[in-house]
């Protein structure tokens, strides 16, 4: 029974005490909040995005000293809309040097979603506010303390990545000065932020490193690779432009066209990757004639002579097409030859080759065999010739590139096969 009585005494004198006992406020600063510059920053993330970030000052030094609370607690940034009383978002400052007081940064992201679902505008620059309120949730000697800012720059280019560095370099020079911590290093590079800087900056504005990576000594790069297309191909069209020529647009076939104008003027030739050509004088006259043709879009200009005709001459120039142009006339051109058997070129010169390549391959083979102190194994010094020999009819233009590729590949394997794998001599 008595300690019944005992304990319900002690449970009245705790609620007697709690009640009467004051509740200690959050001191406000020693001068008024301050907010000393405001930038806003359009397409950080995604297009259409924004941050807005903000240079604050709380005062509480000397008196009445730091509160127990951090900055983070105590604190709220708020971007506020048009009509000076919606708030659009709120934020709190980062925690670090003397418990987030005196000097420091805060940020406030909107996503482009957000961006069009509160009308966010540059043009309505002049109406927006921004506030640094204490945390209404708090008790405080008054009614919390707040300040109201306008916004000092808004910057709407497409690629804000440079400007942002700068931004954020500009003021950890600034905070280095007052927290006397390295914030900023000198690199080859330029000014950068050191670890410390990293470590504040990268906590006050998420995604910092994404969006300016000049501001970071080392950073991650996502390269873009890009499908190049080695195809060539032949392929050309001419067109009207202010001229006009008969049966426009033509397709021109490979080797020389004769091209009848009708009415001077400008003509388009587009030409697909590896066709060159060029565009010459005939009875009409065409302007810096002979003009050059390039794979893509050309433009030529006839200055008189209409109606009338001029020559374009268009041709594929891939490493095939190369190497016959450099053999032709020459004792390795058998294109009379291939003509009197009723086949192409490239097929007459490449039987032709692989036959001689037998005969290679069979004389190293004897000449082996005879060799003092043979012992077996010259089949091996064969493929390694006939490979060359396949090399060498491509260079010399008897073998088509491609098939050669191929053939070079095909046998390459097999004797690697024989020569490094198979034991047995060959």
């Amino acid at each position: 029974m008595i300690q019944r009585v005992l304990t319900c005494l002690t449970l009245i004198i705790i609620l007697v005490l709690g009640i009467v006992a004051p509740v200690l406020a959050i001191d406000d600063p020693n001068t008024a909040p301050s907010i000393k510059a405001v930038y806003v920053y359009d397409n950080l993330l995604e297009t259409g995005d924004c941050g807005v970030l903000v240079d604050y000052f709380l005062d509480y030094d000397p008196v009445p000293g730091i509160p127990d609370e951090t900055v983070t607690e105590a604190y709220m940034v708020v971007f506020v809309d048009t009509d000076g009383t919606t708030q659009l978002k709120a934020v709190s400052p980062y925690t670090y040097v003397d418990s987030g007081y005196g000097r420091g940064m805060a940020w406030i992201y909107f996503t482009a979603d957000e961006v069009t679902l509160y009308s966010i505008d540059s043009a309505d620059e002049a109406d927006y506010r921004v506030w640094l309120t204490g945390n209404p949730t708090l008790t405080w000697a008054a009614d919390p303390p707040k300040t109201i800012a306008t916004i000092d720059q808004w910057s709407t280019v497409a690629d804000p990545s440079a400007l942002l560095a700068l931004r954020v370099l500009y003021f950890a020079d600034v905070l280095e000065l007052i927290w006397e911590l390295d914030l900023v290093e000198a690199t080859s590079l330029g000014n950068r932020l050191t670890a410390a800087g990293s470590d504040y900056f990268e906590n006050v504005i998420a995604n910092l490193r994404t969006m300016a990576p000049a501001a970071f000594s080392a950073g991650e790069l996502d390269p873009v690779y890009d499908n190049v297309d080695y195809t060539t191909t032949f392929g050309a069209i001419l067109d009207d432009g202010t001229g006009t020529a008969v049966g426009a647009p033509i397709d021109l076939v490979t080797g020389s066209n004769t091209v009848a104008v009708t009415v001077d003027g400008t003509f388009t030739l587009v030409l697909d990757k590896g066709t060159v050509g060029t565009a010459t004088t005939g009875t009409v006259t065409i302007a810096g004639s002979p003009v050059d043709l390039v794979a893509g879009t050309n433009t030529i200009t006839t200055t008189a002579g209409a109606p009338g005709n001029i020559t374009v001459v268009v041709a594929l120039e891939d490493t095939q097409t190369i190497i016959t142009d450099t053999i032709s006339g020459t004792v390795f051109d058998l294109s009379d030859a291939a003509t009197a058997f009723g086949m192409s070129t490239m097929m007459f010169s490449g039987m032709v080759w692989l036959f001689i390549s037998v005969i290679i391959c069979g004389a190293i083979y004897s000449l082996n065999r005879r060799a003092p102190g043979y012992g077996g194994g010259g089949g091996k010094a064969v493929m390694i010739i006939f490979n060359l020999c396949i090399i060498g009819g491509a260079i010399l233009g008897l073998i088509p590139v491609l098939v050669a590729v191929l053939m070079f590949l095909g046998f390459g394997a097999i004797t690697g096969y024989v020569l490094f794998f198979r034991g047995a001599n060959v």
